[in-house]
């Protein structure tokens, strides 16, 4: 459901109430905890056509927070009528107060919520949220979380945030860097204390990534034209700057050379805009054969047409990852998510990833994977044939990677937010019996 501000259709109250709890029986004999309130503001959702961020983040784990322990109130500043009708069918309802960047009513309107829904805690996604919350909770007294999922390199720092962080990150309560690079970003640049951070990478609904039964895997290699034996490195990743796509092929070349039998199997997402440092969008070219025509070139330079497969985003995707033996991020920038591979790894499979960014401190080299040099085909086909041709590593290594992608679960992300809620929830209210 979505609440826009200044219309009919905003109820009194925008709680979320989840099924749950304890039996009414056992209710009468635990003590009533009263339920943390918690203002969850964004700015906007989608960037490119696609959700990112705190749009992706909501999606994902609202629908795990426990009842008994938190009341979520979201609210967007601003959302197209394509994100509205994304959110349509939200478990909890959003508000959409309908704000822009300098409007000065905003800090007014977010005064209102806070007292209508009498918030605790304000979690507070990217530069507008952080600033109008941050002063609104500065008024009020509700301690605040600054939540960043990018950074200055691709969205530029603007001088008056600069004066506003100056002045607010003292009184901000907690924060969280979705990476390292933005972790680093928080302390440099927002000034955020390294001890109010956490970094936290992604959130994972384990129960979509599981492994998928054999019949459905032949059925993916099958429709690949593929040898039911044949092995398969996959990759899943967008076309673009910086992604290193071109040194996975010349990284296959070298592979093929020893091992023939191989399948390259690249999966990627429609991209319509790439992100270049110190640019806005530029919008991808869809002529001359498509946005993968320049990598099937390079295949075919390389005389391995007949060993990669590109197939753009497929609906089989989960059948087509399980059907890969392991997967590859040859990423040249530290900026790029771990998402697609920490979802291969809830499948069991191993990653053969950069050395950079989150990349290295998802992938654990020679326990659930396998560390390179960015850049560095020759390291990266080094690293691909030692799993080709080592069974045993490979099965050692796919236990490994299902049991740690546990770390990244929906519900482990859930438990966590609800710990730092708690946390600054408390505080306030041992601050506020000091003045009773």
């Amino acid at each position: 459901m979505i609440l826009i501000e200044g219309t009919t259709e905003v109820a009194p109250s925008t709680k979320n109430e989840f099924q749950g709890g304890p039996p009414g029986h056992l209710q009468q004999l635990i003590p009533a905890m009263p339920p943390i309130n918690v203002l969850w503001l964004i700015d906007h959702v989608c960037y490119d056509g696609s959700l990112h961020g705190g749009g992706r983040l909501f999606r994902n784990v609202v629908p795990r927070f426990s009842a008994d322990r938190l009341r979520l109130t979201p609210c967007f500043l601003r959302a197209t009528q394509t994100i509205r009708d994304v959110f349509a069918d939200s478990p909890v309802p959003v508000r959409v107060l309908d704000k822009h960047k300098f409007d000065p009513t905003t800090l007014r309107a977010l005064l209102r919520v806070i007292k209508e829904e009498k918030i605790d805690v304000m979690h507070l996604h990217c530069y507008g949220a952080s600033t109008f919350g941050r002063v609104a909770g500065l008024i009020s007294g509700v301690p605040t979380i600054v939540h960043d999922y990018d950074t200055e390199v691709y969205f530029p720092y603007p001088w008056y945030l600069w004066f506003a962080d100056v002045a607010l990150s003292p009184r901000t309560g907690g924060a969280i860097a979705a990476s390292p690079m933005v972790r680093d970003f928080l302390i440099k640049k927002r000034r955020i204390e390294m001890g109010k951070i956490r970094t936290m990478f992604h959130a994972i609904p384990m129960e979509k990534y599981i492994p998928v039964p054999q019949n459905r895997v032949m059925a993916a290699k099958q429709s690949l034209g593929v040898h039911p034996n044949t092995r398969i490195v996959g990759t899943v990743t967008k076309l673009g700057p910086q992604r290193g796509n071109e040194h996975l092929l010349l990284a296959a070349r070298d592979v093929l050379k020893a091992f023939p039998d191989a399948l390259f199997l690249v999966m990627y997402k429609p991209t319509r805009f790439h992100r270049l440092p110190s640019r806005k969008y530029v919008e991808v070219s869809t002529v001359d054969g498509g946005p993968a025509a320049g990598l099937q070139t390079l295949a075919s330079e390389l005389g391995i047409q007949g060993k990669v497969r590109f197939v753009e985003w497929p609906e089989n995707l989960d059948e087509l990852v399980s059907a890969c033996d392991f997967m590859v991020a040859p990423f040249l920038s530290e900026r790029f998510s771990s998402v697609h591979l920490l979802e291969g790894m809830a499948m069991g499979k191993p990653a053969v990833a950069t050395n950079i960014g989150e990349l290295c401190e998802v992938v654990q080299d020679g326990v659930n994977g396998y560390l390179v040099p960015p850049g560095d085909a020759g390291e990266l086909a080094g690293k691909i044939l030692k799993l080709l041709t080592h069974p045993e590593e490979l099965d050692r290594m796919s236990r490994n990677a299902r049991q740690e992608s546990q770390r990244y679960s929906v519900d482990a992300y859930a438990r966590s937010l609800e710990g730092l809620y708690a946390d600054l929830a408390a505080a306030r209210r041992v601050s506020m019996r000091r003045f009773e």
